[in-house]
């Protein structure tokens, strides 16, 4: 297991060098990332592995940082990294501890992800549908551990998968925690019903009532909540501290980040910047109490609080970002919502999402949807997208579903960054979305 005989003391004795003001935030990344894919039809799959290793070093001083980052660990690795951020040559820094190494990853081998493949063609074909993917499913794993001049908080783990289906019509991806039959009829659905919606009429075009599922709300609220509420996001606009008390949405929206609380695979207790994550309630009943804040951003405000600073590679430096909302459930069951809705659409998942940050335009696109008439199921729409306001969307608010599923909202490309990102939601009901196809 990576990381377990690292000498913390004297990692401490060497970033305490560079940490000689009170103010001073210092910490020593240690990563190892590997990645076991399955690319190809079924029957002719290609297998690939790699593993990739490295650390950085990081000063936060006065609003500014200085990252130094390399691959491979070793005491000399370290070293430079640590005369760099300290801008003093190798020979006037203390010498590293040694032995430093990441330790022994376990192997893990790639055909489980194509039985998955042959799982989820099976579970096509008892749809009574048949058409060629091309499949491109990896397997993600990563140890990191963050240390400071003061802090030696715990190794983190995250194991989950990606699942990527090329067609003649689409490219079509989601995140998982496993590959199960649960998963495999899951990707079967939404594939089959993409196929089938290209035959399908367009989505009607113009201001609509959309009830979004569990999987479409997390992505939704991953773009107008999330993303809305970091706190690079905010200071765009001026002080992120302003952002405080103010109402976002309807009463009725609570929304949580709680790193801590998401499934096995992902959970995290300290982020990537050393500090203990937190049950951030990012919503409450509406108003918005508490942005996603790293450390640059806490240290400027004696009301924000740390703990949401995320990394997808030493290389980069942290960045406030979500990595697993709550919205906590309503009172209404999915079938009420609909007939409350009467007419509009049922979107069940969303494939990409985005957010203007200084307009506050959120822009949706679905593959497939139902249309709602009588506040009944009726046919299947084509692709589409939908589009509003944040805070006009946000106010719309109509219903909550009660019952939340969990899942991944998908990839976060925000700023370089490339992070998986998770979600527990039931569906919404909000009207005055701007619906075309």
């Amino acid at each position: 297991m990576p990381f377990v005989d690292l000498e913390t003391g004297g990692i401490a004795r060497c970033l305490a060098q560079i940490a000689d003001r009170p103010d001073d935030h210092v910490e020593a990344f240690f990563e190892v990332a590997t990645q076991e894919s399955a690319r190809g039809v079924c029957g002719r799959m290609t297998s690939e592995s790699r593993t990739e290793k490295g650390l950085a070093v990081r000063l936060v001083r006065g609003g500014e940082s200085w990252l130094a980052s390399s691959d491979g660990i070793s005491p000399e690795i370290f070293g430079r990294a640590v005369a760099r951020v300290a801008r003093a040559r190798p020979g006037a820094v203390a010498p590293s501890p040694r032995p430093l190494s990441a330790g022994d990853v376990d192997a893990a081998s790639g055909e489980d992800l194509e039985t998955f493949a042959v799982a989820v063609e099976a579970a096509i074909a008892s749809r009574h549908a048949s058409f060629p993917v091309h499949w491109d499913l990896r397997r993600h794993r990563r140890w990191s551990r963050t240390l400071g001049s003061l802090l030696a908080p715990e190794q983190q783990h995250e194991s989950y998968y990606s699942c990527v289906a090329r067609t003649s019509w689409t490219s079509w991806g989601t995140l998982l925690l496993a590959l199960d039959a649960a998963a495999a009829e899951s990707v079967a659905q939404s594939l089959t019903r993409s196929f089938r919606a290209q035959r399908a009429p367009a989505p009607p075009a113009g201001p609509i009532d959309v009830v979004l599922g569990p999987a479409a709300a997390a992505v939704f609220l991953h773009e107008a909540v999330a993303h809305a509420l970091e706190t690079d996001t905010l200071g765009l606009a001026g002080d992120p501290e302003a952002a405080l008390g103010v109402r976002l949405a309807a009463d009725g929206l609570d929304v949580v980040d709680n790193p801590a609380g998401a499934p096995a695979g992902v959970r995290r207790s300290v982020d990537d910047e050393g500090l203990p994550t937190v049950r951030r309630w990012l919503l409450r009943t509406g108003v918005v109490e508490q942005p996603l804040a790293d450390l640059r951003a806490a240290s400027r405000s004696e009301r924000l609080v740390p703990g949401a600073a995320r990394r997808s590679s030493r290389h980069l430096a942290p960045v406030p970002r979500s990595t697993h909302l709550e919205l906590l459930p309503g009172a209404a069951s999915n079938e009420h919502l609909m007939a409350d809705c009467g007419a509009g659409l049922l979107v069940g998942e969303l494939s990409r999402g985005s957010l203007d940050p200084l307009s506050g335009r959120v822009e949706l696109h679905f593959p497939w949807a139902r249309r709602l008439e009588g506040g009944r199921l009726a046919g299947l729409t084509g692709p589409g997208r939908l589009e509003g306001v944040v805070a006009d969307l946000l106010g719309n608010l109509r219903g909550i579903g009660a019952e939340a599923a969990p899942g991944g909202a998908g990839w976060c490309a925000k700023g370089g960054h490339r992070l998986a990102v998770w979600a527990s939601a039931p569906a919404l009901w909000i009207s005055g979305f701007g619906a075309g196809s």
